[in-house]
């Protein structure tokens, strides 16, 4: 592989890769421009909303063999899948083969994480033949910390390997290995980080990731369906959507490229010609001051009063070490002179809820706790945010005559607004933003 040549790394998710007739719109894709030199898979997707998904199916198998049980049918429905899309690509004549070497591995492998990554492995193979790519395994290439996160020695091994080819490379995504030398998987969607490490390694001048959406939506379409994809976004806006519930790249991936400033740009393998989005470090915020609005469910707010709350510093410590024995998680805190605010981020049903609020009311003596109802926690991100003169009132104003409100939190104001609305009125009140945010 030439260094000089420009490199793009092109990242295909399993809906992009679900069957023989999708792979053939990825190969046309890769062939109509030179630059897309590296591709990043994953392991099929679903064909139909009733499929279990291939990584299922394989630590389906796992859990039966650690058992000492039969996993013939699960593992017959996987080796159907492989073999179909094979046969139907006129390719993989050794698939039989390496299919029967994974069935008598799963007896042997203790972790679950060899089974989960053969189905990025399996495709890999695939789509190498077919393309006439050379076939890299991420498992040279790819290495993990012991607390499971990407050891800097990957990005010198994945160059020095990848500079010895001389055509287009293939590489399955999702694993490397441990500091024991055996596979480790990422979280799922992880192919996404095996693609940002590839980009970052090889120095690449684009890092594509094509999936089944048009890009990064203004907001969730299924809520809003007329909501636009943005054509730019920054790291910082998307690390902030992530956190606030939008469905985007797994965060992981973004730190590789964020730290070269390789530009990301999100695609539709079904529409090709469709714009999608770039994720890059900067963008003129004045083409659109708000790029996200989206929500995250799973919240309640809980409220203490205590006269003098300021003179009883164990208080808090007290109420934290009761709810992580509880394991009940929490995200923000809001003080005031006698009172506190808590944000609970777990879900809990209203018995349940109303229960632990008589608890802290006796526990703490508190004078006073109540637990709202359920909540959703919503988000504006957007670097032009700040120009948005009167967006809370404006909000507010929109809101007001429907007689929906909100709370709105602490946030970074020139980059995020946070609010909370009740979980039943989330998607009006997501409808009415995202209109307020358009005018």
């Amino acid at each position: 592989m030439e260094n000089k040549k420009a490199i793009w790394v092109s990242k295909f998710g399993g809906t992009s890769l679900a069957n023989a007739q999708q792979i053939k719109k990825v190969k046309e894709i890769i062939f109509a421009d030179e630059r897309r030199n590296i591709v990043v898979v994953s392991a099929p997707g679903k064909e139909d909303p009733t499929d279990t998904k291939i990584t299922d199916l394989l630590l389906q198998c796992h859990a039966l063999a650690s058992q000492g049980k039969s996993f013939d049918e699960p593992f017959a429905n996987i080796s159907k899948r492989f073999l179909t899309i094979a046969e139907e690509l006129q390719v993989g004549q050794q698939i039989k083969e390496e299919l029967k070497t994974i069935y008598k591995r799963l007896f042997q492998e203790e972790s679950a994480d060899y089974a989960a990554s053969r189905g990025e492995y399996l495709n890999a193979l695939i789509i190498s033949e077919y393309f006439g790519a050379e076939f890299v395994d991420a498992e040279e290439i790819i290495r993990l910390t012991s607390a499971g996160r990407v050891d800097e020695l990957s990005y010198d091994l994945t160059a020095k390997r990848l500079t010895k080819c001389t055509g287009r490379i293939v590489i399955p995504g999702f694993y490397g290995t441990n500091t024991n030398g055996t596979i480790q998987t990422f979280s799922r969607g992880g192919s996404d980080i095996t693609g940002a490490i590839v980009a970052r390694a090889v120095q690449a001048e684009l890092y594509e990731n094509w999936t089944d959406v048009s890009g990064i939506y203004l907001a969730d379409p299924r809520i809003v369906p007329d909501a636009k994809p943005v054509a730019q976004i920054t790291y910082r806006e998307i690390r902030e959507l992530s956190c606030i519930g939008a469905n985007v790249l797994h965060e992981d991936a973004i730190g590789p490229v964020r730290s070269a400033q390789i530009p990301i740009h999100i695609k539709n393998t079904n529409d090709s010609t469709a714009p999608g989005t770039i994720i890059r470090a900067t963008r003129d915020s004045n083409l659109q001051h708000i790029v996200g609005v989206s929500g995250k469910k799973g919240y309640r707010k809980l409220s203490i009063e205590k006269f003098m709350l300021a003179t009883y510093p164990a208080l808090k410590e007290q109420l934290q070490q009761i709810l992580h024995k509880k394991k009940i998680r929490f995200d923000l805190v809001v003080d005031a002179f006698d009172a506190m605010t808590i944000y609970l981020s777990t879900e809990i049903e209203e018995e349940q809820a109303q229960a632990l609020a008589q608890e802290l009311q006796l526990v703490l003596d508190l004078d006073n706790c109540q637990m709202s109802e359920p909540l959703v926690l919503i988000g504006l991100v957007g670097e032009g945010l700040g120009r948005e003169e009167h967006l809370a009132e404006r909000i507010n104003q929109a809101l007001g005559t429907q007689k929906r409100y909100f709370s709105l939190l602490a946030g970074v104001f020139d980059l995020k607004m946070v609010m909370t609305v009740p979980v039943k009125a989330y998607e009006s009140t997501l409808q009415a933003i995202v209109e307020v945010v358009r005018t």
